[in-house]
């Protein structure tokens, strides 16, 4: 089910239509055919198998099994309540928030495209120069992923300051690479310095919650996150863990590129931490 909302914006209107009708309806999806959905959602019974054609089913056929099968495992994120633990005082805050980042973590992780997050590696390893932008707890996350890279030798800078931000957007080209890590995908600051970097032809890699954004429709490659937090929040909480996931599940793939070197890379850092503890 998270699949078929990722490939939601590739949809035209009157198939996302059709999705939608199916999606507040899926208790009943059973007993339809093309055509019963197709009236329902006034829409034709073509905009129903182009729907299916472009989620990556072969027809109708083989999206309705996969669609009741889903629903039969998972409840779609934005049906799911989500309570604040600071917010609401009637909460457990500590037990409540593991809870929160568990089912964070578990969408996250439905949501992971093999083939999306093989590329960004590529891209990584193969670029002159790697910048990894975030702001306020986004770039939290940026230092992570800039200390994971450099422990293998591939040097970074994570930026989280605007300005600094804009002056090295303006000295990359298509041999860089910037990777921005956005809970919503739309802030003001990032969407500025990715303007830019697609300005200079830098490949830009974005990791944005689920859903439809400015940063994600200008991103070379999108590694879509789950964040079951709104706007108004006590704190960047399952947003931050769903991200920190994100960025393990690239640094492997980013050491796996080339395993044989990145283990002898981390060897290096291990014996030299070890040398100068001493």
């Amino acid at each position: 089910m998270l699949n078929m909302l990722k490939h939601k914006e590739d949809l035209s209107m009157a198939e996302r239509v059709v999705l939608d009708y199916l999606i507040e309806n899926k208790s009943i999806i059973s007993d339809f055919s093309v055509e019963k959905i197709a009236k329902a959602a006034y829409t034709s019974p073509a905009s129903v198998v182009r729907m299916c054609k472009k989620l990556g089913y072969k027809g109708f056929k083989d999206f309705k099994i996969d669609f009741i099968l889903a629903n039969a495992k998972v409840d779609i994120p934005e049906s799911q309540e989500y309570h604040d633990v600071i917010l609401n005082k009637a909460l457990d805050s500590g037990k409540s928030v593991i809870e929160n980042n568990i089912r964070v973590l578990e969408d996250t992780m439905k949501l992971l495209d093999e083939e999306k997050i093989q590329e960004a590696a590529e891209i990584i390893m193969r670029a002159r120069k790697v910048l990894i932008f975030g702001k306020g707890s986004s770039f939290l996350v940026c230092n992570d992923l800039q200390m994971k890279l450099r422990r293998i030798n591939k040097f970074c800078i994570a930026q989280g300051e605007s300005h600094d931000q804009l002056i090295d957007a303006s000295f990359i080209n298509h041999k860089d690479v910037i990777v921005f890590i956005s809970n919503s995908g739309k802030t003001k600051e990032i969407i500025s310095a990715a303007l830019l970097a697609k300005e200079n032809n830098a490949k830009i890699i974005s990791i944005v919650k689920l859903g439809t954004s400015l940063l994600a429709d200008i991103s070379d490659v999108v590694l879509y996150t789950s964040s079951l937090e709104g706007e108004f929040r006590s704190a960047a909480m399952t947003s931050r863990i769903s991200q920190l996931a994100m960025v393990d599940a690239l640094f492997a793939k980013c050491a796996y590129t080339d395993i044989d070197r990145s283990i002898k890379k981390l060897e290096t850092t291990f014996r030299n931490f070890k040398k100068y503890k001493k």
